[in-house]
């Protein structure tokens, strides 16, 4: 795996000679537009909204922003009416900062955002989120709001309702839980099955997509992957760095981890197909394991 400040590095001279613009573009000639990415972001701090805001713009000249049912009709029928891939930018954690920078930042471009909360953060009292966060793996780093003066990280659920008027918000399991093979059955379930209930009851509406927490291959378990079918998702979120095409499972979709205030060099190497075949092996075996 690449360290960042490597990858920093890698991508500054791949950018200063075009070859991840190049690469970019390469991808689109082989596969014309009949394919989507996914990336997903975490905190989206106020300081970063610049930054972010030229991220967007960038990738605005090359992807078609890609809501819900743009997904389903493109694994139902193959079908992708626009001259530019789809892109799924999600969100990870539900943090309060994404709501009060990414979302209008998104409406700018025309983007769909995908934003997945863990249950009991978003019902977490003010009091306890950043302590919730600190004992769940939440990362309170750049981006996270953790400097809010109410001390309120997390979107409450009627931000996420009014997001999802025109985004999609998904679940993020209860408790922001990895799901390799050790954990509990019982824990598992309530992770996974009970926590698309609650949001399903907090929201007023169907949640069909959920993402896992964790990129780590030994954080992707067969058993998690029952459940998730099992709760009727429709949709699975991954990191594991690869394209979404018309073959692509539903519950596998994969996505390329971006953030907002990392330098435009370093997303566009991201999305050049580099991280694609890094996560190559990676990514069949994850597809293996958790495949019905």
């Amino acid at each position: 795996m690449l360290g960042h400040s490597i990858k920093t590095l890698l991508a500054k001279a791949l950018s200063a000679t075009a070859v991840s613009d190049a690469s970019i573009a390469l991808q689109r000639r082989a596969r014309g537009s009949r394919f989507l990415r996914a990336i997903n972001y975490h905190g989206t701090s106020p300081v970063e909204a610049a930054q972010m805001d030229a991220q967007l713009a960038y990738l605005a000249r090359r992807f078609t922003g890609c809501g819900l049912a743009d997904l389903e009709a493109f694994l139902a029928t193959g079908r992708w009416p626009h001259a530019k891939p789809g892109l799924m930018i999600t969100f990870d954690d539900a943090f309060r900062t994404n709501f009060d920078v990414a979302v209008p930042l998104l409406e700018k471009h025309g983007f769909i955002g995908w934003f997945f909360a863990p249950v009991a953060f978003v019902d977490c009292a003010v009091a306890g989120q950043i302590a919730f966060a600190r004992q769940n793996g939440i990362g309170l780093a750049i981006g996270s709001g953790f400097d809010y003066p109410d001390g309120r990280i997390a979107m409450s659920w009627d931000e996420l309702r009014q997001v999802a008027a025109r985004h999609v918000v998904g679940c993020h399991t209860m408790n922001h839980r990895r799901m390799p093979a050790s954990v509990p059955a019982a824990e598992m379930r309530h992770e996974i099955v009970d926590a698309k209930r609650v949001m399903e009851e907090r929201m007023g509406r169907e949640i069909p997509t959920f993402c896992w927490v964790g990129g780590e291959e030994e954080n992707y378990s067969a058993e998690a992957a029952a459940l998730i079918r099992e709760a009727g998702f429709r949709f699975s979120f991954m990191t594991n760095s690869g394209i979404t095409t018309p073959r692509t499972d539903p519950l596998q979709i994969q996505r390329t981890n971006v953030e907002a205030h990392w330098p435009l060099d370093v997303v566009k190497f991201q999305l050049s197909g580099a991280m694609d075949m890094i996560h190559r092996g990676k990514r069949a075996r994850v597809n293996r394991l958790t495949s019905a």
